[in-house]
């Protein structure tokens, strides 16, 4: 039922975006792509997962796994093929974690992925906060931007606490909850390079990304992108739409709109943004099904390399 939802919901922002766009416009707006930057900011994507998986790694190997780098990298490549290509009820972190807990507690495998995750979203929060004060942003996208940011803030201060007051995990009614997040109290010991790995990984993400707004000719800079690709990213996460489609083009249309420029650019930027994430997407279905086939399987003899 909330898959059906969650698709009439896609479909409506969808439209709402659309119904902001000349179509004459938009289809020039595609010819005059150049496929070549589009390419680019694909293989530049992948890199960046491919990171991730690197990190991934060195999350799970601080937290006690013994599984290999092959193994982390196959799931992390693999979990963008549920999150990006296959809209079930089972996402991509989910299905990382059933994974892990094939051969290990639940709680630690959870612990890895959530932790995973929120150095991923933090580090991209933390470089681009700086470039909200000095981009051409309209003041009511930038109240949102930052009431956004905020929380993340506040969020990531919270988790601090709980890690360094142990009285603070007593509450019973989030026990279970902060028995898995306290666990991030052993990546402190690792954490410059796992907060470099982060910075390196948001600022691929981000130039991915702003080889698209090249490609469009569109007049933001790289920082204004990195603001834009965060925002955007993490407005998609929201779990109301299929893979942030709907959500995704309709925040850039706006935005583009509030800045003067042809909403037909705006819906572009989200649409070869959600056609990038699902190439990303197919390219995990390889990983997961190659794994598959050589009898590899991410939750059965990965353990035994």
């Amino acid at each position: 039922m909330f898959f059906v939802f969650k698709v009439i919901f896609s479909a409506l922002a969808l439209w709402w975006g659309i119904r902001h766009v000349d179509y004459n416009h938009l289809e020039i707006t595609f010819k005059q792509l150049p496929t070549d930057l589009y390419v680019y900011a694909f293989f530049t994507l992948c890199l960046c997962t491919s990171l991730n998986g690197l990190r991934s790694f060195l999350v799970g190997k601080k937290m006690g796994f013994k599984n290999s780098f092959g193994h982390f990298h196959h799931l992390t490549w693999a979990g963008t093929f549920f999150n990006q290509l296959l809209p079930s009820g089972i996402g991509g972190d989910a299905y990382r974690i059933y994974v892990l807990s094939k051969h290990h507690n639940v709680s630690l495998s959870s612990s890895a992925i959530i932790w995973d995750r929120i150095l991923g979203l933090s580090s991209m929060a933390i470089v681009s906060i700086p470039m909200l004060f000095s981009i051409n942003m309209p003041s009511t996208l930038k109240t949102i931007t930052l009431i956004i940011y905020a929380f993340l803030i506040l969020g990531i201060v919270t988790l601090i606490l709980f890690i360094k007051f142990p009285i603070l995990q007593n509450y019973k009614i989030i026990k279970t909850l902060w028995k898995i997040l306290v666990n991030g109290k052993i990546l402190l010991e690792r954490f410059y390079s796992l907060a470099g790995i982060s910075i390196c990984s948001a600022l691929i993400n981000f130039f991915s990304f702003y080889l698209i707004i090249l490609a469009l000719e569109l007049p933001l800079n790289f920082w204004e992108g990195s603001v834009l690709f965060t925002i955007s990213l993490l407005i998609s996460l929201i779990p109301l739409s299929i893979s942030g489609w709907g959500i995704r083009e309709s925040f850039l249309t706006a935005y583009l709109i509030e800045l003067g420029l042809p909403p037909e650019k705006g819906f572009t930027l989200g649409i070869l943004l959600g056609i990038l994430m699902l190439g990303t997407g197919a390219v995990g279905a390889i990983f997961y099904l190659f794994t598959k086939n050589l009898k590899n399987s991410l939750g059965t003899s990965v353990q035994n390399r």
